[in-house]
């Protein structure tokens, strides 16, 4: 619970911080505090992690429960339906970076930094979004391997599109209501369209040189309050089970054991610098080990 009142806090507060501000005070104020809208957006992409760590069953100890947990939180971000995401992501922990992973079939596709930045998350978005509404509304199948029967995973889906609804509902009246709030959900929203954007480069593009990583940690300090501890994500590779606000200690844990002397390019130690690995001189990842040894 600590770590959904973090996220929500993180969103939240900011976002009613820069209203406040858009109706009480000049322009040059407004620019002024116009960080508060990345901050928002950095806590309206978390609603998408806590999503994730739902369907890792990290939120709660009766699985199903933390589904629902991740959905409800989740689906504060429009168009995010994690259930369609999460029959991806299994796969992708199965076979990371090789051709059965749905992420590098997806985002090796794209090579610019403009296509990364303004179509890899849109289609993915749109892809996920189909595959709910298929697992809601289409045959009763569980895909494999989802440890969940395909009839708890139809219904997590029609309750995804449900919160989703709910959710874009309660947006409608409350922009209605609040002037400046349109703008300020906007620009966070467009925050967070970006930081998903380039996220999947930060963790999984490496330049042609590096044969063996299986993912990136982003270590600095700036990118464990603004992610949660999901920055460490060779170490949620390693240790899926694990949830995110924990992954720093594993990550203090294979240092002090020497795990990580010369792979030092698996850890990217500076916030703005992570940012590089978006453009095209690091290409998504494939051919790694997993592709030699499933």
């Amino acid at each position: 619970m600590l770590i959904i009142v973090y996220a929500l806090s993180l969103y939240l507060l900011p976002l009613a911080l820069f209203v406040w501000v858009v109706n009480t005070s000049s322009v040059f104020w407004v620019l002024v505090c116009s960080p508060l809208v990345v901050l928002a957006g950095y806590g309206l992409f978390l609603q998408a992690i806590l999503g994730h760590e739902g369907f890792h069953f990290n939120l709660s100890a009766n699985p199903l429960h933390s589904c629902y947990l991740g959905i409800a939180t989740s689906s504060l971000l429009p168009g995010f339906c994690v259930t369609g995401y999460f029959v991806d992501h299994w796969q992708h922990h199965r076979y990371s970076n090789s051709e059965k992973d749905p992420d590098y079939r997806l985002f090796s596709r794209y090579h610019t930094l403009a296509s990364r930045i303004m179509l890899s998350r849109l289609v993915a978005t749109l892809r996920y979004l189909q595959a709910t509404w298929r697992l809601a509304f289409g045959p009763l199948n569980t895909p494999s391997p989802l440890p969940l029967s395909a009839i708890e995973v139809q219904r997590l889906a029609r309750c995804n599109i449900a919160c989703q609804a709910g959710w874009l509902s309660l947006y409608g009246l409350v922009i209605w209501r609040i002037d400046g709030l349109l703008l300020g959900f906007s620009l966070s929203l467009a925050v967070a369209f970006l930081i998903s954007a380039v996220n999947a480069y930060q963790e999984h593009a490496f330049e042609a040189g590096h044969q063996q990583p299986p993912a990136r940690s982003r270590t600095s300090r700036v990118n464990t309050w603004l992610h949660a501890g999901s920055n460490f994500h060779l170490e949620h590779h390693f240790y899926p089970a694990v949830p995110c606000w924990r992954l720093p200690q594993v990550h203090r844990h294979l240092l002090d054991t020497g795990w990580y002397a010369g792979r030092q390019y698996l850890l990217e130690k500076r916030f703005v610098r992570s940012f590089r690995y978006a453009c095209s001189r690091h290409p998504y990842r494939g051919n790694t080990l997993n592709d030699k040894h499933p």
